[in-house]
């Protein structure tokens, strides 16, 4: 019997296959420079991490917006809740969590943003897999920076183990927590922080 026959692996793991998809981006990120293998000539290369880095502040408040406005319509709106409630909430929350943005004379776009995030629809509070799943992938590639080969291996083990095990095993496996606590929230804006102070 094989694993395969034992139906371990019938189905994938889609929150760990977010962090394996994430961490892959950060782990390959030194590779795309000309001189490693890559396309890039240094400069691009550079500009490239630096936005992908950039990108993974910006969504984890993105993302907290996202997820406290579906818990507001499902938990603690009204059961006839209004579109335009719902803007108003989503404007709250946009405004607590994305404050740094002017929207200055773009009001109407700006509250009505729920109206574009299609899993708020179709995929209910799946979008809070993806901030989960970035922190899992920050850790395993602050792991490559103390020790690539170590981390690499860990990374690979975490997903030849497919649908075996549950998800905070799997996290373990990649050297990593399944963790979404401020001190780890912040442990890692720190280094994202550090590592765009090197090359900016």
């Amino acid at each position: 019997d094989t694993i395969w026959d034992k139906g371990g692996m019938e189905a994938v793991n889609y929150e760990f296959g977010e962090v394996a998809s994430m961490a892959m981006e950060l782990l390959a990120a030194p590779y795309i420079e000309k001189e490693q293998g890559g396309f890039y000539e240094a400069d691009e290369a550079r500009r490239a991490r630096n936005e992908h880095l950039l990108s993974i502040i910006k969504f984890l408040p993105y993302m907290s917006v996202v997820d406290s406005f579906q818990h507001w319509v499902y938990a603690e709106a009204p059961v006839q809740v209004s579109a335009a409630e719902c803007d108003a909430k989503w404007g709250e929350l946009w405004d607590r969590f994305m404050g740094w943005e002017d929207w200055s004379g773009l009001d109407n776009e700006k509250v009505s943003g729920w109206h574009r995030k299609l899993h708020i629809f179709h995929s209910p509070f799946y979008y809070i897999e993806y901030g989960l799943a970035q922190l899992g992938a920050l850790q395993i590639w602050r792991n490559a920076l103390q020790d690539h080969a170590k981390a690499l291996s860990q990374y690979r083990y975490a997903l030849s183990l497919g649908n075996t095990k549950p998800l905070p095993e799997l996290y373990q496996a990649a050297g990593a927590r399944l963790a979404f606590d401020r001190a780890t929230v912040a442990e890692l804006m720190q280094l994202v922080d550090q590592q765009l102070e090197k090359t900016l």
